[in-house]
């Protein structure tokens, strides 16, 4: 079964993501199997169930620490209650060359092995949670710093096992993935203009044709789908956190049409704009 990609929305005015994720349950690898271009680091407060990370398949329990490279596919399966902080973050996301400079050399290789999976224990893993726990209270520059703790802590240790093989990291179609980011990246970017097929299959060197095939056959989505859902993502923050009028959002985010806007939101987010509105707006 092929790993699914999923694009990371960022969140409004950070640069990296630390989030509580909690599910009643998720038993089919279908429904968790999934890859994406960010760094990612998951802590389990609570479950128990199968890890599944590249060729492998795991346990995993309360306590479990792992961190999965950009684009090292991955899922975890339970029957039971799940409560996990997920932190994700582009290599990138303090400029190009931050993680090169000499004083970061160990965590510039701890971001590279853990392109076959890392999985943490003994006393690394109990000192990880504790920093992972305080980030969650944390805001902006300490909550920055407490990451950067994190990084250092885990880069340091010796208290890690490998997840998957090295052959099976490397053999990643990583031209694909690079194609399908930058795809998702020209979308962000012109959200708000006209996007069409034909400028956007340019990017990546295909015909019409053949990018309506290679985006449905990476995402299982269509490329109007994918675009609908980025304009209605940017829509949602604006109802929340601006005073702009549905009317002016709508344009905003691209739509040239009131209606077909109102008729997407609902679509995606289960509820009209002006619905989803009020629940924030008191």
């Amino acid at each position: 079964m092929k790993p699914e990609l999923e694009k990371i929305q960022e969140v409004h005015r950070t640069s990296f993501i630390i989030k509580e994720v909690i599910r009643e349950k998720r038993p089919l690898l279908t429904q968790a199997w999934h890859y994406h271009p960010e760094i990612e680091i998951c802590f389990t407060r609570k479950s128990i169930g199968k890890r599944y990370v590249g060729n492998n398949i795991s346990q995993y329990k309360e306590g479990d620490l792992v961190m999965f490279g950009e684009l090292l596919p991955h899922g975890f399966t339970t029957i039971h209650q799940c409560e996990q902080i997920v932190i994700q973050l582009d290599r990138e996301f303090l400029g190009a060359s931050f993680f090169n400079k000499p004083e970061l050399r160990r965590v510039n290789e701890l971001l590279n092995q853990s392109k076959m999976g890392l999985h943490f224990s003994g006393k690394t893993n109990k000192e990880a949670i504790k920093l992972i726990n305080a980030m969650m209270n944390k805001e902006g520059f300490e909550r920055l710093i407490h990451l950067l703790k994190l990084l250092h802590l885990l880069a340091s240790s010796k208290e890690y096992k490998l997840i998957c093989s090295k052959e099976y990291s490397a053999n990643l179609n990583l031209d694909s993935l690079s194609r399908i980011k930058k795809v998702f990246d020209f979308i962000e970017n012109n959200y708000e203009r006209n996007i069409t097929v034909e400028h956007t299959a340019s990017l990546i060197n295909l015909t019409e044709s053949a990018f309506y095939k290679f985006i449905k056959k990476h995402t299982k989505k269509k490329f109007t789908q994918i675009v609908n859902e980025f304009r209605v993502n940017k829509a949602s923050k604006l109802l929340i956190n601006s005073e702009m009028t549905i009317a002016e959002i709508c344009y905003n985010c691209g739509y040239n049409n009131l209606s077909y806007f109102n008729r997407k939101f609902k679509e995606i987010i289960g509820e009209k704009p002006s619905e989803f509105r009020s629940k924030y707006i008191r």
